[in-house]
């Protein structure tokens, strides 16, 4: 008698994610919250409740709560940076480079809460990764208006000057007393900076 074929089972498409997949998901769910409540107000209990996760997945990003926040900042900031080089690397006027290298500035920091700038104003070591995310930016700003001096497109100012006025407003902007008495949200203080910047640079 003929053996009967056993039934072939499908196998199971494999759903579970590598455990730096994971991470990296709620490194980015991590980083919505922090960005729409700052992280004073939040214990990892919390946290962990509120992003359907466990403690152990939290730790695995870093080893408290305000190292999760340092850490969920300083690679925001480094997105930022990127997408600004990224961006003025698709353009060979100076002017639509600048354009394109601070854009990212304006639309990745609308999501930023006022309860998320003041904790990284008011914790020491947020400043000062925000204060080393400004410098490396206005760094590139300033080799770009450098060769935009040198293409014609800009009159004849100081690049490192021009940097260092907008990284001295930058810092001015971070100031939510400045935001409140001007009326301005964070995103929206930077793009006047950046539209001033850039007529101020224009030739007639």
């Amino acid at each position: 008698m003929a053996k009967r074929k056993s039934a072939s089972r499908p196998k199971p498409q494999s759903q579970s994610m590598s455990r730096a997949e994971r991470r990296e998901q709620t490194r980015q769910e991590l980083e919505a919250l922090f960005l729409r409540e700052g992280f004073r107000d939040l214990t990892v209990a919390s946290i962990a409740k509120r992003l359907k996760c466990s403690n152990r997945s939290l730790y695995d990003i870093a080893p408290s709560k305000e190292e999760m926040f340092l850490v969920v900042l300083n690679q925001w900031l480094e997105r930022i940076r990127h997408l600004g080089w990224q961006a003025a690397l698709a353009h060979t006027d100076s002017i639509e480079r600048i354009e394109a290298f601070l854009k990212p500035g304006v639309t990745e920091t609308r999501g930023a809460s006022a309860a998320f700038i003041e904790d990284v104003r008011s914790y020491l070591p947020a400043k000062q990764i925000l204060a080393r995310h400004q410098e490396e930016r206005m760094e590139v700003l300033g080799d770009i208006i450098e060769s935009g001096i040198k293409q014609g497109s800009f009159r004849k100012l100081h690049s490192y000057l021009v940097a260092e006025f907008l990284l001295s407003a930058a810092t001015k902007i971070d100031e939510l007393d400045f935001q409140s008495k001007a009326g301005l949200s964070f995103s929206d203080a930077f793009e006047e900076l950046y539209e001033l910047l850039l007529h101020g640079l224009l030739k007639d």
